[in-house]
């Protein structure tokens, strides 16, 4: 009973059809280099070092006021 259950479903097995012009398609398009403009990078630059002053500026700002703050309490 048990060989009659694996006889039948090892004859069920059926390997998947692929297309292989479309894989060989897909990888054609992503080895092409993709051009990048100089300029847009510095502005990406610049604009996240801007970014990184603010939060320094933010912090540092808000560290010194605190411990003004702490300093007027207290005396």
């Amino acid at each position: 009973m048990s060989t009659e259950s694996l006889n039948r479903t090892s004859s069920d097995i059926e390997t998947p059809n692929i297309n292989i012009d479309v894989l060989n398609q897909n990888n054609s398009q992503s080895k092409r280099s993709k051009k990048t403009c100089i300029h847009t990078l510095n502005k990406r630059l610049i604009s996240s070092k801007k970014k990184e002053k603010f939060k320094n500026l933010v912090i540092v700002s808000s560290v010194l006021l605190s411990v003004g703050v702490m300093s007027f309490i207290i005396t």
